[in-house]
């Protein structure tokens, strides 16, 4: 039955459609969904100017048909931040990519929240890169995938070192549980992930606590996220 709603979003992605059109994926607290944005790449477009990816928006939505049209946007936060500086816009993007590869036609409320105080921290975070890890390790938790940090994954003991990271595992493995496989894993990389869970900053091991996290996305999505190797090249300059 065609009419209208309106529902709070965050733009995940923004495609070219038509002559004119864009279209938008968006995550709103109750699922994922693709919307057509008539007109948006007008150039004086108010629908194309606020429809950017990484922002927090207030749509009104036309359903008729498989594909519902946008009619009306206002916007809730812009993160302008993110847009202006490339470090920041690297790893938004790759939290962007997460929820849009993710997420299905479910209550996604959860991963909304998430999602929007990754976004709000990296944009105001003095240091970026701790941000974009304490966004990772919160959107993993968010669809119930959140790792055991504290004692081994396998046996419940302690983890003593030399560590090991099955990625099927839901943390690591300690030295008795080597046989569980995985990477290995030092130990100033599990301490960076638990900083991360404080939201605090995870120090020079942050670097292979998110390659560790972006083996985990690989296991569970079944393929590696296209925009973390631009990230950590900007990263890595």
């Amino acid at each position: 039955m065609a009419g209208y709603r309106e529902a709070q979003a965050i733009v995940l992605r923004v495609q070219e459609h038509a002559e004119s059109d864009r279209r938008v994926t968006l995550l709103t607290p109750g699922g994922h969904l693709t919307a057509r944005a008539p007109g948006a790449r007008k150039a004086k477009s108010r629908l194309g100017s606020i429809l950017q990816p990484a922002a927090v928006v207030e749509v009104t939505l036309y359903e008729k048909g498989r594909t519902p049209t946008i009619t009306g946007v206002s916007s809730i936060e812009a993160f302008r931040p993110l847009q202006e500086d490339l470090m920041r816009l690297s790893a938004a993007q790759v939290l962007l990519e997460i929820c849009d590869v993710t997420v299905g036609e479910e209550d996604a409320v959860k991963p909304f929240l998430t999602l929007a105080q990754a976004l709000r921290r990296l944009s105001e975070a003095e240091d970026p890169a701790a941000a974009w890890l304490q966004g990772e390790l919160a959107l993993l938790g968010a669809y119930g995938w959140g790792l055991q940090l504290d004692r081994c994954a396998s046996c419940g003991g302690e983890l003593a070192p030399p560590l090991k990271y099955p990625v099927d595992f839901g943390g690591f493995a300690c030295r008795r549980c080597a046989h569980a496989g995985g990477v290995g894993a030092s130990e100033r990389a599990v301490e960076a992930l638990r900083a991360a869970g404080r939201m605090e900053a995870p120090g020079e091991a942050g670097t292979e606590a998110r390659a560790l996290l972006h083996l985990t996305w690989q296991a569970h999505l079944e393929g590696a996220l296209r925009s973390v190797a631009f990230a950590e090249s900007v990263f890595g300059a």
